[in-house]
């Protein structure tokens, strides 16, 4: 699709059955997948290639950045000629959710599901998400599903592999690998393997994102009462 966005909503809607809402919009993008459904105010950037899905879905607010390349693999009618004929229950699926922000540059692999939770993030430049794998012992191919849970952020360079799951409320640090499911919320993982590095406090804003307040210090406030103590610990996670 490379039409305007408005002209592209329309023709989506009323030519292929597409559940696309009237604020949100689309970009100059590749889009072949077998429905889409996009929320208020659900954006795709420009320059993007996701293909080969059957269902891409952004939740209200959700967003697609630019120049990413996403893709599925179809499944087949006849399981024994499928390219995975180990993994009868995958979903070549992509899902944001409410707020969910994807940015510029990431690989992701859905041969199987990816779900990425409410207000998380797949940020900054090229990670890479992987949802199929070669099983050495039984030498075969399979996939398994990746989810990153709500609030949570996953930085530049990271890589997740397939059958991982990142918890609610975590950062995985720029440049980790996660090649086994995390499992416990508030928590900064980063290296290769990714391993928990230490707690992190709950009232970090980005943990709040979408809450509704009546000014930053609502959702910025520090364990340290306002006194600054927290600051340090809070350029620690940026990094």
């Amino acid at each position: 699709m490379v039409l305007p966005s408005r002209l592209k909503v329309r023709l989506v809607r009323r030519l292929l059955g597409w559940d696309v809402h009237p604020t949100a919009y689309i970009g100059r993008s590749v889009i072949v997948v077998g429905h889409l459904v996009m929320g208020p105010g659900a954006s795709i950037g420009p320059f993007n290639v996701i293909k080969d899905l059957e269902e891409l879905r952004l939740g209200e607010g959700a967003s697609i950045a630019s120049r990413n390349w996403i893709a599925g693999f179809p499944r087949s009618a006849d399981q024994s000629t499928d390219a995975f004929p180990h993994s009868p229950q995958r979903r070549p699926s992509l899902v944001l959710g409410r707020g969910a922000m994807i940015t510029v540059a990431h690989d992701i692999d859905c041969s199987d599901r990816v779900d990425i939770g409410d207000y998380s993030s797949l940020a900054g430049f090229r990670c890479t998400v992987l949802t199929h794998s070669l099983n050495l012992v039984r030498d075969r191919f399979v996939t398994g599903p990746v989810e990153i849970g709500a609030h949570t952020a996953v930085m530049s360079g990271s890589t997740l592999l397939s059958g991982t799951r990142v918890p609610a409320r975590s950062i995985v640090s720029a440049g980790s690998v996660v090649n086994t499911p995390l499992t416990t919320e508030l928590t900064f993982y980063s290296g290769n393997p990714a391993v928990a590095m230490r707690p992190l406090p709950e009232t970090l804003a980005f943990f709040h994102r979408g809450e509704r307040t009546t000014g930053d210090a609502t959702i910025a406030r520090r364990d340290d009462g306002g006194n600054g103590a927290g600051a340090p610990a809070f350029e620690e996670v940026r990094r």
